[in-house]
């Protein structure tokens, strides 16, 4: 099952830590990752986390066409290739987990985080940012076969 863009916002909201970490080892068991590596960059931590600490959590990963629903994904080969997470973690390190959806393949670290909660919560106040205005699809408008079989009699 999918997570609502408000419930992304309260993961990172409530995770307790925000890192960057350098990939050092992957462990991929059939269908799942355990990512080990160090702490690069805190944006947040309760004091638990630090650079240079080490850190490990598990995600679900897949082929594309092949993709889990519900649990969040990489897909292997990108994940092969991966040196460097920006992630949202819960739970005691060294061993976390993976807040909601909240992770993103990095080319390095950066002083200024790349998943910034400000970003989902722009999403909340306009739903289509891509959208010029008046371009929003009624929700309430029938379908084009909806309008066709009704003109056609059938």
């Amino acid at each position: 099952m999918a997570i609502s863009i408000q419930g992304r916002v309260a993961a990172r909201r409530e995770a307790p830590f925000h890192i960057q970490m350098a990939v050092e080892a992957r462990y991929v068991v059939r269908d799942e990752a355990q990512i080990a590596g160090k702490v690069v960059r805190v944006f947040r931590t309760d004091g638990r986390l630090k650079e240079g600490d080490g850190i490990t959590w598990t995600i679900a990963v897949c082929r594309p066409g092949d993709e889990p629903t519900g649990p969040a994904y990489i897909y292997g080969a990108d994940l092969a290739r991966a040196s460097f997470i920006e992630v949202y973690l819960q739970g005691t390190p060294p061993s976390c987990h993976l807040a909601a959806y909240e992770f993103t393949l990095i080319d390095g670290p950066t002083d200024r985080a790349v998943l910034r909660q400000a970003e989902l919560e722009e999403l909340l106040k306009d739903p289509y940012p891509r959208q010029e205005a008046g371009t929003l699809v009624d929700p309430n408008r029938r379908k084009w076969w909806q309008f066709w079989r009704t003109h056609r009699g059938a």
